[in-house]
């Protein structure tokens, strides 16, 4: 047994959470933590030796394991230089601290003007969290913080460090020495590995870190808290993965459900003109290539196919039963697919736990319990469950039945339908599987994570999520499989009023933004604001290639591009180079100096209308070495009239999509367009210069801001796996 064992054993006795500071300091000082060295005095004698002892000037703070808040008390005296002081601080803070006092805390003052925080706490969905950032009476009113899923190591911390607003701190402070980066580092591992240890300990805080005038880095005043619990959680334990067996079986039945043979609906309905057709009804008008088997026991037919009146009247088992009957009646039927030996279920119907309601939450749990026990493999209860195009799977009213190489998990059947429909008709991109799956009964995102990682017909993977059950889970399996499918996912829940929202939609509980930024950061994955900007961001991988850097030369000309470039390119942290003078003199040489400005971007109207020239100029920032990327921003509304009925858009499209790919050598390249004015008979060109490029593996955009922040994340993505 340790000497942390044993605190805590006592304190557990004692009946209290908190360690006093002198008891916070030796536990971290174990953990690699530099602190102030301290000693309890319980008379005015032993507090002049040991402040004599250290030397002056010292602090003198109140002791006792009830002692909380003490700066507010009046239990903290700073800055004593002499015996006289020592003893009226410890006569004041004996008399204001009454019954709780047990002492007074020793220590030398340190002098610094640089306070820091750092700290460790529990969330409930990815476990231990180290946290670093500006300190002192700044920490609440600037939160100027930076938090990570531990275990971290030495580069993640160093990181921590580098992203925090007031870095600059830590640098050379008016007269100050720079702070020793090393002690900090090692207080940020220090904090992860107590949090990986030490289940039992809830929360730590250390506020104020003093960096003193020699760039030391000092624990001046810290805080441990136990958990209120004695047996800690399992979802604690680091890299906690699933179970061989377990996520074998679970992808095997997904395997079978996104390839059914055969699908049984029960609740299936005759349709109704004008209404929903329902998840029999869609199904079968989407062309399902298996067997499909209605299962109403008052109807013996629906829409010129035989029905059953339940699952034991069928053939026999089937690959998939959807339930689409009213949420009190799911029970019955479940219990019915484990008698019939029915364990692939998609539970449709939805009044459970995401009411939030006491009889919905109930009776979740007992379609749970029914589940567990009988082996069955759920999805929802509350989705629209599996959109497989190549199976001629859906369950609403209309999809594409093109087959592509982008799934989809998303806890939201509506956000399912709406980003399948959105990035195939905006974007020309197909899917392999769209799943959506509800309040996750049995089966949830990670599940469905780890299927999709397996699966050869998916290169990317995008995610709306809500909540998780298990985030360390999710963060393993984010990381790994990122590395070699890109990771999209739109999280939201992140504000407080969005936390409400998907509470009131799914009873999930949604971590807060810094903890999920935190995740991204760490894993890899792609982070989005939106459905439109997961398609964007889902375009850029699918056509762009690979991205090498964030260096970007814009083409264009007209309205004000010089300016709107930049903001844009400044908002999004995407590097827009000045182009050399040698560059420019070539250029120069291409473009007359006349309405053309040839810095970055360049504004050049003569290369759209003159394509050999842009083809040229291309060709020579491209072999320049200077850029990583094109942006070619093409003004519909200037160049309609180009030829009669506006058909030079159609032309510069084909020429960007031919010879215009060729002279980047290489280089990713995205086209964005422009259009204002109200002209209908310009519009028409839209889709025929969008097809023509995107048919070519170009990506298209509407106006640059769009194109802008798909390259940033597109490009953050490959530099994550650089540096890895």
């Amino acid at each position: 047994m340790t000497g942390t064992d044993r605190l805590i054993m006592r304190m557990r006795k004692e009946g209290r959470l908190s360690m006093t500071e002198s008891e916070s300091r030796k536990l971290l000082s174990r953990y690699g933590v530099p602190v102030v060295e301290d000693r309890v005095a319980v008379n005015e004698k032993e507090a002049v030796a040991y402040a004599q002892k250290i030397g002056f000037p010292v602090v003198a703070k109140g002791h006792g394991a009830n002692l909380l808040h003490k700066t507010e008390r009046g239990l903290v005296k700073t800055d004593l230089k002499s015996a006289g002081e020592i003893r009226e601080a410890f006569r004041v803070i004996k008399a204001l601290a009454g019954d709780d006092w047990e002492g007074c805390l020793i220590s030398p003052f340190i002098h610094g003007r640089r306070e820091l925080v750092a700290g460790l706490f529990r969330d409930a969905q990815f476990g231990p969290m180290v946290m670093f950032g500006l300190g002192g009476i700044f920490t609440e009113v600037l939160a100027d913080t930076v938090f990570r899923i531990a275990p971290i190591n030495e580069a993640e911390a160093r990181r921590m460090i580098k992203e925090i607003s007031s870095r600059k701190l830590l640098g050379d402070f008016r007269g100050e020495a720079p702070a020793n980066i090393d002690q900090l580092v090692n207080v940020l591992l220090g904090l992860a590995k107590l949090g990986i240890e030490r289940p039992d300990i809830r929360e730590v805080d250390i506020n104020p870190l003093m960096v003193t005038p020699k760039g030391k880095v000092v624990a001046v005043d810290a805080l441990v808290v136990l958990d209120e619990r004695k047996v800690p959680r399992a979802v604690e334990k680091p890299g906690k993965s699933l179970s061989q067996k377990r996520s074998a079986g679970i992808r095997a039945a997904l395997d079978v459900m996104t390839h059914a043979k055969s699908v049984a609906v029960v609740g299936a309905s005759s349709p109704s003109e004008g209404g929903f057709s329902g998840m029999f009804g869609c199904m079968k008008n989407f062309g399902y290539r298996g067997k499909l088997y209605p299962v109403n026991p008052r109807l013996q037919e629906i829409d010129g196919v035989k029905a059953y009146p339940n699952l034991s009247a069928l053939p026999g088992p089937v690959d998939l039963v959807i339930i689409s009957v009213p949420g009190h009646r799911v029970p019955d039927i479940l219990r019915e697919c484990v008698a019939t030996g029915n364990r692939n279920i998609h539970i449709f119907s939805s009044g459970f736990k995401e009411t939030g309601e006491e009889d919905g939450i109930r009776l979740q749990q007992e379609i749970e319990t029914i589940a567990v026990e009988g082996g069955l493999r759920v999805i929802g209860p509350n989705c629209m469950g599996f959109y497989i195009p190549r199976m001629r799977m859906l369950t609403w009213e209309n999809a594409s039945t093109e087959n592509g190489p982008v799934s989809l998990i998303s806890q939201s059947g509506g956000n399912a339908q709406d980003f399948s429909n959105y990035l195939t008709d905006q974007y020309k991109i197909y899917f392999s599987k769209s799943i959506s799956y509800g309040n996750a009964l049995t089966v949830d995102s990670t599940d469905l994570l780890d299927y999709l990682a397996h699966d050869e017909e998916t290169r990317i993977i995008t995610m709306y999520l809500e909540g998780v059950k298990d985030g360390r889970l999710l963060l393993d399996l984010v990381t790994r499989i990122n590395r070699k499918k890109p990771v999209i996912i739109y999280k939201s829940g992140l504000t407080e009023s969005g936390a409400r929202a998907v509470a009131s939609h799914t009873g999930s509980l949604a971590g807060g933004e810094k903890i999920w930024n935190a995740f991204f950061r760490q894993s890899g994955a792609v982070s989005v604001e939106s459905l439109e900007e997961m398609a964007d961001v889902t375009q850029a991988f699918h056509r762009l290639g690979k991205v090498r850097g964030r260096k970007t030369a814009v083409l264009g000309f007209g309205g004000g591009i010089g300016v709107s470039v930049a903001d844009n390119c400044a908002q999004a942290n995407l590097e827009l180079p000045a182009l050399s003078a040698r560059l420019m003199r070539e250029l120069r040489k291409l473009i007359p100096p006349a309405g053309a400005m040839i810095r970055n971007p360049i504004d050049a109207a003569v290369a759209f209308v003159r394509l050999t020239l842009m083809g040229e100029v291309m060709e020579l920032v491209a072999r320049s070495g200077e850029i990583d990327n094109f942006i070619i921003s093409v003004p519909f509304d200037w160049l309609f009239k180009k030829e009669p009925g506006g058909a030079y858009l159609k032309t510069i499209a084909s020429y960007l999509a031919g010879e215009g790919q060729k002279r980047v050598c290489g280089k990713p390249m995205m086209v964005v367009w422009r259009q204002y004015e109200a002209s209908e008979e310009t519009r028409r060109w839209i889709p025929v210069f969008t097809n023509i490029l995107m048919s070519s593996g170009i990506p298209v955009y509407e106006g640059l801001p769009r194109a802008v922040r798909a390259l940033v994340k597109t490009a953050k993505y490959y530099e994550y796996h650089k540096d890895k």
